[in-house]
């Protein structure tokens, strides 16, 4: 089957191809340019930008699940609310819990993964339990504990769709957990750390490549005395060679933060991530809890953002992926070419999957038309018009 979309503008790595086409043979990219070729059913963009299919690397649940304690089929549920809006790759986030809940988790993302294989979820993200309980965020502290490669490489063997952990760099063990991380292609990350922008470096020497929700759950520059000392968040926005995640909802980062982080990354070291909860979807006033029903932290939607009952922190985000691009246009200014990087290609650059996150020839026909607002209005998935 070969499927031709017309009357596009497509957003490529480098440029906009005004009045493009693409054509999908089965599942795959096979043609990108302005000329029209021969197909057996065409799908009409109406003048609206085809863009690739946004990449979240970090997702918790939404539509009133969590991956903590989803079964299979409200996994399902959770891929597809987030595939409505845009988000054809996802990874599955866990979080803080006791043992068996962490262990039953994962087990039931096994579940999911051999029951729906031509699914958007690509695999897990573990965020945590080892974290600092200096930079707790809405993270349980009871359950926190320090890094250990033998642990990681032992659930690496025994869950190999866990493509990615974070972890807080200064804790004992964390060095060794993030080469062990690199030698078994498991993507290591900074996250809820008391680090110092010393500390951070030497991380990013030693297997971490990505900070987890820049700003959040992180420390900036503190004074010892009378001297400042520059942190975690100051060496993410400094190395080069370390990519950042952030919760482009206008709530976690307001847009003047929006802006300087851009200035200093710029869009091919960021990647837009929701961090999106189970209360993802659900209307003001909803309350809900971050992590499993039985042993998770209570938050209430306000604002366009959960927050903790009291109102003294945020309590993880309710954003779709559309939702941050629009938001981050609105730092950044329309450009669509950096947008379509900060949510797909640099992500998929970071998880490497080459086989996706762009749209060029052999890619993955994972696509999405946009209206010039970054609104969605279809999702082309492995090739298929879904909806």
């Amino acid at each position: 089957m070969k499927t031709l979309i017309k009357n596009v503008n497509i957003v490529t790595r480098d440029k906009i191809i005004e009045n493009g086409y693409c054509l999908i043979e089965n599942d795959l990219i096979s043609y990108v340019g302005n000329e029209r070729v021969v197909c057996d059913t065409e799908i009409d963009g109406n003048g609206s930008y085809l863009m690739p299919g946004f990449i979240d690397i970090h997702c918790h649940g939404g539509d009133s699940f969590d991956f903590m304690d989803a079964t299979p089929e409200q996994i399902a549920h959770i891929a597809d609310f987030h595939l409505s809006h845009g988000t054809t790759t996802m990874l599955a986030t866990t979080l803080a819990d006791a043992p068996d809940a962490t262990k039953q988790s994962i087990e039931n993302f096994g579940k999911y993964e051999k029951n729906y294989p031509n699914s958007s979820l690509a695999g897990l993200h573990l965020e945590g339990p080892w974290f600092s309980a200096e930079q707790c965020g809405a993270q349980p502290t009871e359950y926190f504990r320090d890094p250990s490669a033998s642990e990681l490489e032992k659930l690496k063997e025994e869950h190999p769709y866990i493509l990615r952990v974070s972890a807080a760099p200064e804790l004992d063990g964390a060095m060794e957990f993030g080469n062990k991380g690199k030698e078994l292609g498991v993507v290591v990350s900074a996250a809820h750390t008391d680090a110092d922008f010393a500390t951070i470096e030497k991380a990013s020497q030693n297997g971490y490549t990505l900070m987890t929700h820049l700003y959040s759950g992180m420390k900036g520059v503190t004074r010892k005395n009378a001297y400042r000392i520059a942190g975690a968040v100051e060496a993410g926005l400094y190395f080069d060679n370390i990519f950042v995640e952030i919760i482009a909802d206008g709530k976690h980062l307001p847009i003047e933060l929006l802006k300087f982080i851009y200035k200093f990354k710029g869009a091919d070291r960021i990647c837009l991530v929701t961090d999106a909860s189970r209360a993802c979807g659900m209307p003001e006033g909803t309350e809900s809890f971050i992590g499993s029903l039985d042993h998770g932290t209570p938050i209430i939607v306000e604002d366009g953002v959960a927050k903790l009952p009291d109102r003294t922190a945020f309590g993880g985000s309710v954003a779709t992926f559309d939702r941050l691009v629009r938001t981050m246009a609105e730092a950044i200014g329309d450009d669509p070419v950096a947008l379509a990087k900060m949510a797909s290609t640099t992500p998929a650059e970071v998880m490497g999957f080459d086989d996706r996150g762009e749209i060029a020839t052999d890619k993955r026909a994972d696509l999405i038309i946009v209206d010039k607002h970054y609104n969605v209005q279809k999702v082309i998935f492995n090739g298929e018009l879904i909806g």
